[in-house]
């Protein structure tokens, strides 16, 4: 009986579809971030959250890590416009600060990174602590959207009013 035959295959494929339907749904989901690294420049980054007794820093170090390595990127590359849509949408004037940081940080951001997230003192703001490789440093704010989406606070804005 061909008819038979095509059924089972036809709902494997059916299944199959699902599956990687549902895969690809629940990795947007893991990252729902609206930024994402670029394949140039590259950079090298390593974030990790400050020694302490409680989980929070190495959880927020996690949710961060992505758009401190953005960040960095933007930076080497001189991207103003482009570091500007990694700040806070809540604020104002992000893309002259970020030729600032350009300015200031730019020139530094070739070389190794090691960034340091803070222990937070509020859970929707965190502190990260960027240490190039020429010794130079730099302290960025970040906060977090009512999506979790985390953001650096770049121009003029009230961190907690999304």
């Amino acid at each position: 009986m061909p008819g038979t035959r095509t059924t089972p295959l036809r709902a494997a494929a059916l299944a199959l579809a699902v599956l990687a339907a549902a895969g690809a749904t629940w990795r947007l989901l893991q990252h729902p971030a609206p930024y994402a690294l670029r394949t140039a420049p590259a950079v090298r980054v390593t974030v990790h959250a400050v020694h302490s007794g409680g989980p929070e820093a190495g959880e927020v170090a996690d949710d961060v890590d992505l758009l401190v390595k953005v960040y960095v990127q933007r930076l080497a590359a001189g991207d103003a416009a482009g570091l500007a849509r990694i700040g806070a949408p809540w604020y104002s004037g992000r893309e002259r600060a970020a030729r600032r940081l350009i300015a200031e940080y730019g020139p530094h951001a070739g070389e190794p990174v090691a960034a340091t997230v803070q222990d937070p003192a509020v859970p929707y703001l965190a502190g990260v602590e960027l240490r190039f490789g020429d010794g130079r440093r730099q302290t960025l704010s970040l906060s977090r959207g009512h999506d979790d989406v985390w953001w650096l606070q770049l121009g003029d804005g009230d961190p907690v009013a999304p």
